[in-house]
């Protein structure tokens, strides 16, 4: 049980709802289809957004460890800002490739930054045995942002057909998860050290070595791996659904006084509302998912497995035409990575102390992101050869034969 829902509980959840408030998210590979863009170009896409998170993952946890938590959260926000218009205004591969850069950059510096910082605070709290379930909540307020943004980006999309025109609305609430940031206490940013910037350096060299001292610890290696594989096998597979979902709905119609793109956009925006206040109810139940199990281990064992075996079925279903019964699974590729990230991240901190927990995750979110760019290639150059079912089915059997990585053993 939370042990207190005060101001700072519902900062963090401010933070995470405003932070998911991305209206292009449910019609991303839509965008990218709408440029003429074919599934290996956005394989492509996708994996220079992984690859430039892999290049820049490392250092902004170091940043983050050693001059200051709230100091690399701004920095990533502005970088979201910059790829959002350049998104806007993209008209070539080339620049969107380049917002998917700068995006990367954002991701960078706030992937692992935030939960460090939440981390932080239940040890200054002395809260640390509920980190799983205060996690868990928090990130359902995430998912909740999600679920409206969903809602939102639908009408959007409806009222103006113009698909770079989410980018543009998503701005607004970064603008205000800034003014959020802004407002967190400073003893927060426990990596803030007074001193030149040679004393800040030599930190930094510090923290970098305890780092690495962490990662020496066996168990701790392969509680990266089991979380890092699912989420980059989530990452490289999710926005396929929007493929599925125009795919189902076609010949329907509920509106008729919508155009066939209006049509899609509403059933889209209903689907992944849907989708996403399931994730945010699995999200808060991580905790209570994890009682079923007899230890940690074998809660994030058997939910990857499962998760995997279940996208592949679901690429069975689209193969065969069964197209009701993969969206009904592809809802649980996305319920069971909300299922599991509280267990998974929980594991990781255990290994890990609190002035090295940022750059710990980055490490984490590092492979994730080197696992996603790789995956990413082989869907996108299988779904364009092939079939988008062909593509889950092929990746799905791959993560089941790599199990020995990311096995959590006694």
């Amino acid at each position: 049980m939370i042990p207190a829902k005060n101001k700072q509980f519902y900062q963090f959840c401010a933070y995470g709802f405003l932070k998911n408030l991305r209206f292009f998210d449910p019609f991303l590979l839509l965008f990218f289809l709408s440029k003429g863009f074919n599934y290996f170009d956005i394989g492509i896409l996708y994996a220079i957004r992984e690859i430039g998170f892999v290049l820049t993952e490392i250092p902004s946890g170091i940043f983050a460890d050693a001059f200051g938590r709230k100091r690399s959260l701004i920095i990533s926000y502005i970088a979201y800002l910059l790829s959002f218009m350049t998104f806007y205004f993209a008209q070539s591969f080339l620049l969107v490739g380049a917002a998917m850069l700068i995006f990367s950059f954002g991701e960078s510096f706030r992937s692992g930054t935030h939960k460090a910082l939440i981390f932080a605070y239940l040890e200054h709290n002395n809260w640390t045995q509920h980190k799983t379930d205060y996690y868990g909540n928090t990130r359902a307020c995430s998912q909740l942002g999600s679920a409206l943004s969903a809602s939102l980006a639908a009408v959007i999309v409806i009222l103006n057909s113009n698909l770079e025109t989410i980018f543009l609305f998503s701005t607004i609430p970064y603008l205000f998860g800034l003014i959020n940031l802004a407002l967190y206490p400073n003893y927060l940013d426990q990596g803030i050290r007074k001193g030149s910037f040679r004393e800040l350096s030599i930190n930094a060299l510090r923290l970098t070595k305890e780092s690495w001292l962490a990662f020496k610890q066996k168990q701790m290696v392969l509680a990266v791996f089991n979380l890092s594989f699912y989420s980059a096998y989530y990452k490289s597979v999710k926005d396929y659904f929007q493929v599925l979902i125009i795919s189902f709905s076609a010949g329907l119609v509920f509106l008729p006084q919508y155009n066939s793109d209006q049509q899609n956009a509403l059933f889209i925006g209903v689907a992944y509302t849907i989708l996403y206040l399931l994730s945010s109810m699995a999200s808060r139940n991580s905790l209570r998912f994890q009682s079923f199990f007899s230890s940690d281990k074998k809660a994030l064992n058997y939910s990857l497995l499962g998760g995997v075996l279940v996208g592949g079925i679901a690429g069975l279903f689209m193969l065969t035409d069964f197209k009701l019964a993969a969206v009904l699974l592809f809802f649980g590729i996305y319920i069971i990575e909300n299922l599991r990230k509280p267990i998974g991240i929980s594991r990781v901190i255990d290994y890990s102390n609190t002035q090295i927990n940022a750059t710990v995750l980055s490490v984490s979110s590092q492979l994730q992101a080197a696992i996603s760019a790789v995956l990413s290639l082989f869907v996108g150059f299988i779904a364009e050869q092939f079939s988008v079912s062909l593509a889950l089915i092929l990746t799905s059997l791959l993560l089941v034969l790599l199990y020995p990585l990311y096995w959590l053993k006694k």
